[in-house]
């Protein structure tokens, strides 16, 4: 009897992890310059902002960063939050040795170490 309620167990567990892996997906993906600096709009620096997006509750704060249309930029790239410390005014950044061209604004910004 032991033997099929461990079988019974492994059994579930190895059905069920597929979704397990699924849920990471929403996570890696989920950069979107057009809602990051819609969330902002109107708003000023450093107010706290929250909003429902792929399933998942987005905690953070509206700080000025770069913003492209560019598909080849992830979010998460250093260059995005530093450019626009320097000059509001930037038009472009490099990121991995290419030009991307976009605008700085204020956005969402999710917390982050400094």
């Amino acid at each position: 009897m032991n033997k099929n309620i461990l079988l019974s167990a492994v059994l579930c567990g190895l059905c069920l992890a597929p979704f397990a892996t699924q849920a990471n997906d929403k996570v890696e993906t989920t950069y979107n310059a057009q809602k990051y600096m819609q969330l902002c709009k109107g708003k000023s620096q450093g107010t706290w902002v929250s909003f429902a997006y792929r399933g998942i509750i987005w905690n953070g704060t509206c700080e000025p960063q770069f913003f492209s249309m560019n598909k080849a930029v992830k979010g998460n790239e250093t260059e995005l939050m530093t450019a626009c410390q320097m000059d509001m005014a930037t038009k472009s950044v490099m990121i991995n040795g290419m030009e991307v061209k976009g605008k700085c604004a204020l956005g969402f910004t999710p917390p982050h170490p400094k």
